[in-house]
């Protein structure tokens, strides 16, 4: 399968804070890997898998729980954003500006709003990249017909999982999390800023060095997040105006028309 384009990783990465790199997690969909056979590991990986992991700070405890409480109420959520990304090797900045719409259980619509526009949508089953710039629309079927749509947009089971009410065990389970004093100290809103460090032998562990978000502490929302690559870039994005449970268009979820003159590049999903 052709890798995705640097702003869908970008953005279905650091957008969508909590998730996998696209490039990584679309791959997965279709080639999953087979899993080991237990006896095939070192004797040192075993043990070091039965080390019991160490408590979770009460502090971070109480974040992960409110968002966790928080998520269990989303049907539908509309935000917009602004995003930067700093390619510190080179010296460039990109600043765009975008919305973001979800609605309960699988669906997802996500854009740049600025010039030239480009909006990816999700329906549980492909996912519709329409790109004003290239005047194409490129579809990657994430599920056969005789396949199920996924079930869900949480962590792990999709390219593009929401930063919005995760789930505490699901980000656990990918990420080390702890507080970060100086950043909290530091905001002028008093937000919590959580570090997310990809654990070892994850697909975050490959793309990323660290996470961090800001959480409202009135409404348990992430406003802010920060992903440092393993690329050297850094990628910001900050989540304004976000509304939860509003009425949402269905036609937002579905295939993107485009004109008649358009490229239509299509990524089928292997039996």
């Amino acid at each position: 399968m052709k890798k995705t384009s640097p702003l869908i990783a970008a953005l279905l990465g650091a957008g969508l804070a909590l998730g996998m790199n696209s490039t990584t997690a679309l791959a997965a969909e279709e080639s999953p890997a087979p899993p080991k056979a237990e006896a095939a590991k070192p004797a040192a990986e075993k043990a070091a898998a039965e080390v019991p992991t160490a408590p979770l700070a009460p502090e971070v405890a109480e974040v992960l729980d409110k968002m966790d409480a928080i998520g269990k109420q989303f049907k539908t959520i509309r935000s917009r954003f602004d995003y930067e990304l700093n390619q510190t090797l080179y010296e460039d900045i990109k600043k765009r500006k975008g919305e973001l719409y979800y609605q309960a259980p699988n669906h997802l619509r996500f854009e740049f709003t600025d010039k030239p526009q480009e909006t990816f949508t999700f329906d549980g089953r492909t996912l519709f990249h329409k790109n004003d710039a290239t005047r194409q629309l490129i579809i990657y079927e994430l599920r056969l017909p005789s396949e199920p749509p996924v079930d869900s947009l949480e962590l792990g089971k999709t390219p593009f999982p929401l930063p919005f009410g995760q789930h505490k065990d699901a980000v656990l389970k990918h990420f080390g999390v702890s507080r970060d004093a100086k950043e909290e100290a530091a905001d002028k809103e008093k937000r919590a800023v959580l570090i997310l460090e990809p654990k070892k032998d994850t697909p975050l562990e490959k793309d990323y060095t660290k996470i961090l978000l800001w959480v409202d502490t009135k409404t348990w929302l992430p406003t802010r997040a920060k992903l440092y690559d393993t690329s050297k870039n850094e990628t910001t994005v900050d989540f304004h105006h976000t509304e939860s449970n509003k009425d949402t268009d269905a036609k937002l979820f579905e295939r993107p028309d485009v004109p008649k003159d358009w490229e239509v590049v299509t990524h089928p999903k292997e039996k």
